[in-house]
């Protein structure tokens, strides 16, 4: 197993995975309470500082998991090579689903708000902001996000099936992969079905696969290849 690659590129996953966690608590905290799409709006209208860090950080997250999961596809298809190919066929999906949600927001939403905040554009505008705002949970841009999450499940759960057939911590990080993968389902099917709590599988999923690639980390400072 090609463990000091998966390792180093799961201490890079982890790293901007925290970061990202802790962004999310503290534009929860300044916030507040946000239920109606004005007050989501108006959260975001100044386009502080924050905002664009918090989507910056985002989209490094992506690129770090794709990378992660490209090293777990090499490390992995010495083991299991058609399982191992399966599951990374998903990977650029998710990549690319999540690059243009996330880059939309630092892009065109910015943008659209520029537009909301001229008289004759504010009712055309104000309809495609419903849409691209993926801090709106009815969003187009927040059914993507959830959906490229659930993508990525996919082989969070095959990568985790392989990485339990070896010894901690390989095992333990395979289980909470597959766990984050589940969890990250349920997500994409609340957003479906308009269900805030199985729309929260997809925060959870994220928590978890914070603590997947926690322990293969540690593989950074192993002497293996």
């Amino acid at each position: 197993m090609k463990s000091r690659l998966v390792g180093i590129t799961a201490l890079i996953t982890l790293v901007v995975t925290i970061l990202w966690l802790v962004l999310l608590i503290v534009d929860t905290a300044t916030a507040g309470a946000i239920d109606t799409f004005d007050k989501v709006l108006a959260h975001i209208a100044d386009l502080q500082p924050l905002y664009y860090l918090t989507y910056l950080n985002a989209t490094l997250t992506v690129l770090a998991a794709t990378v992660f999961f490209t090293a777990l596809y090499q490390s992995c298809r010495q083991f299991a090579p058609e399982l191992s190919s399966f599951a990374m066929v998903f990977v650029p999906v998710y990549a690319g689903i999540n690059l243009v949600v996330y880059l939309s927001q630092i892009t065109v939403v910015p943008e659209l708000i520029r537009l909301y905040q001229l008289s004759e554009y504010r009712p055309a505008a104000y309809i495609f902001l419903q849409q691209t705002v993926q801090g709106w949970q009815s969003s187009g841009a927040a059914f993507f996000n959830n959906l490229a999450y659930a993508v990525l499940g996919i082989p969070s759960i095959l990568f985790g099936i392989i990485l339990t057939r070896h010894n901690s911590p390989s095992r333990l990080a395979g289980v909470l992969l597959g766990l984050s993968g589940l969890a990250c389902m349920v997500g994409v099917i609340g957003s479906l079905i308009h269900n805030q709590a199985l729309r929260n599988g997809s925060l959870v999923g994220g928590v978890l696969f914070l603590c997947a690639v926690a322990p293969l980390s540690a593989l950074a400072w192993s002497k293996g290849s």
